[in-house]
């Protein structure tokens, strides 16, 4: 914020941006407090209104382990390709399943 507020600031009156956003300000508040019963019944329906999409989501992918199971979440860098990321998940997977007490091996891409 120090460098864009430099040398004399203008009073609130005086700035233009300032009366702008006002201007917008004003009417939006009073229709608030105008109607205060509108509004807490529109926001209590906006919350209710995301519970629908909320119960769809799901939850993230997750493989169902038994014994012998492994699921890795290697990290790379951001600059990395998806199908390089792709490459070093299944070479990975293909050095861990070679040891004999590992059944099978879940990679995981992502950062």
């Amino acid at each position: 914020m120090g460098y864009f507020i430099r040398g004399h600031i203008m009073s609130e009156h005086k700035n233009p941006l300032n009366r702008f956003l006002i201007a917008l300000y004003l009417p939006v508040i009073h229709s608030v407090l105008r109607y205060p019963y509108v509004v807490i019944v529109c926001s209590v329906i906006l919350v209710l209104s995301i519970y629908i999409p909320l119960s769809k989501l799901g939850a993230e992918f997750m493989p169902e382990l038994d014994e012998g199971d492994i699921l890795y979440m290697p990290t790379t860098f951001e600059g990395v390709s998806i199908g390089k990321v792709s490459e070093v998940v299944q070479l990975t997977d293909r050095l861990i399943k070679t040891v004999p007490e590992v059944r099978t091996a879940f990679g995981k891409a992502g950062r």
